[in-house]
């Protein structure tokens, strides 16, 4: 009963106490360097210490059978998998598909999405959806992907609008209103500008008798259509919209340098002059090029915003000025770039080091010999910079860099490739659609088409619509890609 009065016995019960402290410790601290190590993709095989990494793999058609180098994967896309650090060749396989390959490297403790892969079918199925007696002068697709208006070969101001989610349905027929375009006395062609975000306001170009005008045609309502020259009294050399609205416009005078914005209802207002090229984003902001204050021989890239101007840097004087906005992950980046050049810069976040008194520098470059071409995939994770067959391509998000030259030359007229979706893009050559993933990897070869025409694929990706010959007509044909 007076044990606990006994200094002996109470130093071996603090010594005891204290080794078992110790001992608890010991297992929470080795417990937690275990978790930390598994966390870190630490693991144990074969008696030696490895690094795991993770990829989640996606696909369509799903499921897909997965090999990773030549063995059959026991889990199917869509799947998590777990895998010692190394590169690794993947391989998805679906019954009726082409195979999708890529070489992935995993690296220890890190997470890689390849949600991206697409198996097109071993072979194509076409339904005629419409035939026309001769060439349509354009064919453009909504920005929602939805919509496509073709233009009426046997009558200049006609166009037919297809529903591309029910595309047997007949079109529409869109009439311009009489008396809205100005009559050509020798030639007149239209160009495609853009769409507005409304997805039912087209920008067009009426190009006559050596001269031009623009028309906004409004598919919901035809009769609502105007004529910009005539609706603000202004003869422009460009025009575009500004923040895709359909009732916005920039009104660029070629002649006189003078860039303006136009709002219908309300007065045009100048925003700069001197301008040689210009790109706008969003609302209020815009790149432009001038030689006004330039060095001899070359330009200013200025960018504006709010009523404010920001010196970016210097260009040298070119026949093509590269110049891009779009906003990823929080960020926005600007492209900048010319033809006589073999750099394009790209720069995240410009207007925030402008407007806090910082200078406004790049964070990447990309090398390109006469670049005269550049644009962001739909998703804006990746820049893509071009000069005919010569690509370069940046990927914001992995932070890497692509460079190469696509097998087969594009197809005269067409001038650049264009984005199927946010990681693949496709373009005509020797008379078929060729799509490549963003990286020139997985090249698969589809069906007939005309360069002079996109592809327009369907907002589910389940098929595409393509412009073929048939004899002196064209054929606007629906291709699935599901296999039977």
């Amino acid at each position: 009963m007076m044990e606990y009065l006994d200094p002996v016995k109470q130093k071996n019960y603090r010594i005891k106490l204290w080794l078992g402290y110790g001992f608890i410790t010991i297992g929470i601290a080795i417990g937690s360097i275990i978790l930390l190590w598994e966390a870190y993709g630490y693991s144990v095989r074969n008696g030696q210490v490895v690094q795991d990494g993770m990829v989640f793999l996606s696909s369509q058609p799903n499921p897909a059978s997965i090999y990773i180098n030549g063995v059959l994967n026991s889990a199917t896309t869509n799947t998590r998998l777990t895998i010692p650090a190394g590169v690794y060749k993947f391989m998805l396989t679906a019954s009726g598909y082409r195979p999708w390959v890529h070489n992935i490297p995993i690296l220890g403790g890190q997470v890689e999405h390849y949600d991206y892969p697409l198996l097109f079918p071993t072979k194509l199925s076409s339904t005629k959806i419409a035939s026309f007696s001769a060439a349509p002068a354009f064919a453009t697709q909504s920005p929602s992907q939805q919509y496509l208006v073709v233009a009426n070969p046997s009558n200049f101001t006609s166009f037919y609008f297809y529903n591309l989610t029910a595309p047997t349905t007949p079109p529409v027929i869109l009439n311009l209103p009489s008396g809205l375009i100005t009559p050509a006395v020798t030639s007149q062609s239209w160009q495609v500008i853009g769409w507005a975000d409304d997805n039912s306001h087209l920008l067009l170009e009426h190009l006559y008798d050596g001269t031009s005008e623009y028309i906004e045609l409004d598919t919901s309502n035809p009769a609502n259509s105007i004529n910009i020259n005539k609706t603000f009294n202004v003869n422009p050399t460009k025009v575009t919209f500004d923040n895709l609205k359909y009732n916005q416009f920039y009104l660029y005078d070629g002649l006189t340098q003078v860039l303006s914005q136009a709002v219908i209802g309300n007065p045009v207002t100048q925003v700069a002059t001197g301008v040689l090229a210009y790109d706008s984003y969003g609302n209020n902001q815009l790149l432009y090029t001038t030689a006004a204050n330039a060095a001899n021989g070359q330009v200013n890239v200025d960018l504006y915003s709010s009523g404010n101007t920001y010196f970016v840097r210097n260009l040298p004087v070119a026949t093509t000025y590269l110049l891009n906005m779009a906003s990823f992950n929080g960020n926005n980046y600007a492209v900048l770039g010319d033809s006589s050049s073999d750099f394009v810069y790209i720069y995240q976040d410009p207007l925030s080091q402008a407007t806090s008194g910082s200078k406004i520098l790049p964070f990447r470059a990309l090398q390109i010999n006469a670049p005269n071409y550049d644009s962001f995939a739909p998703t804006a994770q990746f820049i893509l910079v071009e000069n005919g067959s010569d690509f370069a391509l940046y990927d914001i998000y992995n932070d890497v860099t692509y460079h190469y030259t696509i097998s087969a030359p594009l197809q005269t007229p067409e001038v650049h490739v264009q984005w199927m979706d946010g990681d693949r893009l496709d373009y005509v050559s020797n008379n078929t659609l060729t799509v490549i993933d963003y990286d020139n990897t997985n090249q698969a070869k589809l069906t007939n088409a005309l360069p002079q025409y996109l592809t327009f694929f369907a907002p589910d990706y389940h098929s595409y619509f393509s412009l073929v010959s048939k004899g002196t007509a064209v054929e606007l044909k629906q291709i699935s890609l599901l296999a039977s």
